[in-house]
């Protein structure tokens, strides 16, 4: 089932249990794109277009719409803007933008917020409320961050790349180095059957030589497992 074009660096998130996929770079150039699969039929839809096209951008979903943050256009200018997307309308509207431009940063969504995590080897993070349309910064990484891979997984924020693993409990509003794993960029972190698995990436900090790897994690020993 392939997307109805080559692409990279997009962003994409799953939402109403269909993935979309929103952005990138493909020709030289950024892109507007925005297109759903649909699970169900097993088909690639597509949605309406961003006005501005983006790549290395990131995205999430909260309380029935989908959230695109940063990135870089076509010229290489990083990104502090916000869109919001109503499936329901096919429309698309700009939000309060972040406090700091990012590129290759993360967002996730956890207790009713969206949080905007590194980019750039940046460690700041900060939070968005829906209600208030306001991002505030919270407690910092600490290391920076950047083509990383971010999940939210017993109620708390974990995220890994070559720079480190770390896990941020928002009660608290802190971060904790947790057991580091030799691993590169462009890991992704996910959850599947109350586990948390770290997928894909480079095999080492040079980012150029992808690896198939897979890893699991078990947070009451600490301890990485690969598979």
């Amino acid at each position: 089932f392939e997307l109805s074009s080559s692409k990279m660096s997009f962003g994409a998130t799953v939402f109403e249990k269909n993935i979309y996929v929103c952005g990138g770079w493909a020709g030289g150039e950024s892109l507007k794109d925005l297109e759903v699969f649909d699970c169900e039929k097993s088909t690639w839809i597509k949605l309406r277009p961003m006005k501005m096209a983006r790549q290395n951008l990131a995205m999430t979903a909260l309380n029935g719409f989908i959230f695109v943050s940063g990135g870089e256009d076509s010229f290489k200018n990083v990104l502090s803007t916000v869109l919001q997307y109503s499936s329901q309308t096919n429309i698309w509207t700009e939000v309060k933008p972040m406090n700091a431009a990012r590129r290759g940063h993360n967002l996730v969504t956890l207790n009713g917020e969206i949080y905007a995590i590194g980019g750039d080897e940046t460690s700041t993070m900060e939070r968005y409320c829906l209600s208030t349309n306001e991002w505030t910064f919270v407690a910092s990484t600490y290391s920076g961050y950047w083509f990383f891979g971010a999940t939210v997984y017993q109620n708390k924020i974990y995220v890994l790349s070559e720079n480190g693993f770390e896990v941020f409990d928002p009660n608290l509003n802190t971060w904790q180095n947790l057991p580091y794993l030799d691993i590169g960029r462009g890991t992704q972190l996910v959850v599947i059957d109350d586990k948390l698995w770290a997928v894909g990436g480079t095999d080492d900090d040079s980012g150029h030589r992808a690896t198939k790897a897979l890893y699991e994690f078990d947070t009451t020993s600490n301890s990485w497992k690969k598979l």
